[in-house]
């Protein structure tokens, strides 16, 4: 869903991350350690429950942030498609997700709004020196705003009910599309 500007500012105001919002630096698409940091970001809000928003241009200087904003030729390299085949390589399933420039005190920012997973969780399909691990399961652990391997069993179980939640769904959808009538009931205590 897109971001209202009063919605971006209520956010930047925070002047701190969020569960559901993450902050990377300005820079270009093809700056590879800035690109490689927000490819981990939106693959940790991807496992998240109803995803989350990376925002891009938002610097953080000795734990204050900052929102710089990214000039004309860095939000340029920062096209849907850019982001996107950037994402392809390192993502596996794909992720969803939309892209919006949105203005802050005269600095243009852009917003990654990212989708939860559609069917199974995402992981990581390749190796970026250390912020990226093929076969690494990131998420947006419980403990403090910050994306990292699966923590602890909370977050594993959170994961874990996330896509127990989504089979079940779809096999409820596949039942009623062959016919079997599935109720929701409640079965009643039993009594002696």
């Amino acid at each position: 869903t897109k971001m209202t500007d009063q919605e971006f500012a209520e956010i930047l105001a925070l002047g701190h991350e969020a569960s559901s919002v993450e902050f990377k630096g300005p820079g270009p698409l093809s700056n590879r350690p800035l690109s490689a940091q927000v490819v981990r970001a939106v693959l940790g809000m991807a496992n998240k429950r109803d995803g989350g928003r990376v925002i891009i241009g938002v610097e953080d200087v000795e734990g204050v942030l900052n929102p710089a904003g990214l000039n004309d030729q860095d939000l340029a390299t920062w096209r849907y498609d850019n982001v996107a085949d950037r994402l392809a390589v390192y993502a596996d399933p794909s992720v969803s997700f939309e892209l919006e420039v949105k203005e802050y005190n005269g600095n243009r920012h852009v917003v990654l709004t990212v989708e939860e997973f559609a069917d199974i969780p995402v992981l990581c399909r390749r190796d970026y020196q250390r912020v990226l691990r093929n076969g690494a399961c990131y998420v947006r652990s419980r403990r403090k705003p910050e994306t990292s391997e699966i923590p602890t069993q909370a977050d594993m179980r959170d994961l874990l009910d996330l896509a127990t939640e989504k089979s079940l769904q779809k096999w409820i959808t596949q039942a009623v599309r062959a016919g079997i009538i599935v109720f929701p009931t409640v079965s009643p205590p039993p009594t002696d």
